[in-house]
């Protein structure tokens, strides 16, 4: 049995068992993508971001057993969540893993955003959701943004994915120039 590869000469070929990684940045492909990816969303249309993270449960609940124990809840999670998780360690880092999604999906890291200020609340049927804590605005804006979390935890593995669906203005992160239009040597 033969296969056929999409696009012959424009996609690299693999060599093993298909899982190396390559860069089509400044491909003709790549630039098609982003053209029509920009003509599609246009300046000012809603835009979609997610961010994922894992937690190691086993390392957090060290955390727990230190004397800083009580500063590291206090600074990184809100009085409800302390409440909810009831020192439970699976749970809070459950919570911290949906935090760090939350700020990877932002694009900021905790650079201008810190943990307290996102809070990991559920709904009545249990289900959880992201809100802003504070009055101090998030970086492009986010805490204004649609946003959906999952949480799991498992033994000592605790992941957590937030998407967010942001309002598409110029706090977001716009797409990058096309390569040819990129200075070399380093970023415009």
């Amino acid at each position: 049995m033969t296969t056929s590869r999409p696009w012959p000469g424009l996609l690299p070929r693999l060599d093993g068992d298909g899982l190396g990684s390559f860069s089509a940045e400044g491909t003709a492909i790549a630039e098609v993508a982003r053209r029509l990816l920009a003509t599609a969303t246009g300046p000012t249309s809603p835009e979609l971001r997610v961010g994922v993270d894992a937690c190691d449960v086993a390392v957090l609940r060290r955390q727990l057993i230190l004397s800083s124990a009580d500063h590291f809840l206090a600074t990184r999670f809100t009085d409800a969540e302390r409440e909810y998780c009831e020192g439970r360690a699976d749970r809070l880092a459950a919570r911290w893993a949906a935090k760090e999604a939350v700020a990877k999906a932002v694009g900021s890291g905790f650079r201008g955003l810190a943990p307290g200020q996102i809070e990991v609340a559920r709904h009545a049927d249990g289900a959880p959701f992201v809100r802003a804590v504070g009055t101090k605005r998030w970086p492009a804006d986010a805490h204004t943004w649609r946003w959906a979390v999952s949480l799991a935890h498992e033994n000592d593995l605790a992941i957590a994915i937030a998407v967010a669906i942001s309002d598409g203005t110029a706090g977001d992160n716009p797409l990058p120039p096309p390569a040819s239009e990129r200075q070399k040597g380093g970023t415009p």
